[in-house]
């Protein structure tokens, strides 16, 4: 075995991470005293059983893959090497180092098939570790030591995730598929390939949702395109002979140490919508204490579980008065700011449920953590103008701060969903209002 600079970062990061989880974040399940290992449950001991196989196979394996790396790169002591890079902290430089460092054999043609068989070990082991390691971020989470960026997004390095990652995947797609004598749309179609892959096994572990994975889609497949055009274009030029490839995996880290010590601000948007109505100001007035029967909706986004509202209901009039949004996810309590009847209704949102019920494969319902820290709704309101003929111009209103990298991109998302559920409650009052009081 020769490890390539590739095999060694896929291979020695995400077992030099495990092994790092297990031996500090305690993966492992403990009793409710954190003092021993006792399984519980139905074929519990087969799980824990696996997790200790898993736990003793990935140490060994980084050990072995970084000895390799340095007899190949001509250090000394690679026995030596192999146990430090299991040292906290020490061992990912380590690791990252023997990555990007290469020898001149590397550079060699390779045939598709010995490529695929040289990045298919690799890649399943790395993917497999991924879900164990998510284990461990958790248990850091709940001991409050994780980094302020990793805190406020609940989990998400947004940069290094939808930037970095499909870039570094079509860089060294691109590399790989022109030294082996691809074209540059194979070389494109091998990168989207791996992308797709790796989404589903992101869905098939239960770490993201179907419509989460549909709304990153767009943007990494743009990255990933960009990311294996230059990996193309550049694999015959000397600085890709493994050094743009290793630039690119390492810009990852570079951007979660960015993002976990100087996390992005928050963006605070606002999104405006407005509809005509076929009746005077006090009736739509009216219809919108209590907006009641909403009907299902038929809009995809919600249908696959992102919040929408149900119905909301107001106790009492007048300012201070309490106003409760029941949306799909939760209850959204908020209190009422401006009580102008027949011209104007605001209110402010004292907290907000998760953005989405997330769903997965097999009819499962994932509760990721950034669900519920991506996005808080800060005011609304409503405001009426009369018009000729007894018609009334309704804006609905929402602000609301967004915290999840690149807020640029998500932000065209989530302004769309705020206008769906614009014109959700609005239509419903609409048709309420022009219907009329029952006799």
């Amino acid at each position: 075995m020769k490890p390539s600079r590739l095999q060694t970062l896929l291979l020695m990061m995400p077992t030099w991470a495990f092994a790092h989880a297990v031996l500090i974040f305690r993966v492992l399940p403990l009793d409710p005293k954190g003092t021993a290992l006792i399984p519980t449950g139905a074929g519990s001991y087969a799980v824990l059983y696996f997790k200790l196989i898993v736990a003793i196979a990935m140490p060994l394996l980084a050990s072995f893959v970084a000895a390799r790396r340095a007899t190949v790169l001509g250090w000394s002591l690679p026995p030596v090497l192999g146990l430090l890079i299991h040292v906290p902290f020490a061992g990912a430089g380590l690791a990252l180092w023997l990555a990007a460092t290469g020898d001149d054999t590397e550079g060699e043609a390779a045939t598709p098939t010995a490529m695929a068989g040289r990045l298919a070990v690799p890649f399943v082991l790395a993917t497999a570790v991924t879900a164990a390691l998510t284990a461990g971020m958790l248990a850091l989470a709940d001991m409050k030591m994780l980094p302020a960026g990793l805190e406020q997004t609940g989990g998400y390095f947004g940069w290094a995730l939808f930037c970095g990652l499909p870039f570094a995947i079509g860089v060294t797609t691109g590399v790989k598929v022109r030294r082996a004598g691809g074209s540059f749309g194979q070389a494109h179609a091998a990168a989207f390939t791996l992308l797709g892959a790796i989404l589903l096994i992101l869905c098939g572990c239960a770490m993201e949702g179907i419509i989460c994975v549909f709304m990153a889609a767009p943007f990494g497949a743009g990255i990933t395109f960009v990311g294996a055009s230059l990996g193309h274009l550049l694999a015959k030029q000397r600085i890709a002979d493994g050094r743009l490839q290793s630039a690119a995996w390492l810009s990852i880290v570079a951007m979660v140490a960015l993002e976990g010590w100087n996390p992005p601000a928050p963006l605070e948007e606002s999104a405006t919508t407005e509809i005509v109505i076929d009746a005077p100001a006090a009736r739509v007035w009216a219809e919108l204490h209590d907006i009641r029967d909403l009907p299902p909706t038929d809009n995809f986004l919600f249908q696959f579980g992102v919040a929408h509202p149900m119905g909301t209901v107001t106790d009492g009039q007048g300012v201070g008065a309490a106003r409760l949004c029941k949306l799909s996810t939760g209850d959204m309590p908020e209190v009422v700011t401006v009580w102008k009847p027949g011209q104007e209704l605001r209110f402010k949102v004292l907290s907000t449920p998760p953005a989405m019920r997330e769903l997965g494969f097999f009819g499962k319902t994932i509760d990721a953590a950034h669900l519920h820290s991506a996005y808080a709704s800060l005011e609304g309101g409503f405001k009426l103008e009369p018009l000729p003929g007894g018609r009334t111009r309704v804006i609905g209103e929402s602000r609301y701060l967004l915290n999840l990298a690149p807020a640029t991109y998500w932000n065209l998302w989530t302004e769309e969903i705020v206008h769906a559920v614009h014109r959700r409650v609005l239509e419903h009052v609409k048709t309420r209002a022009e219907i009329g009081p029952k006799a």
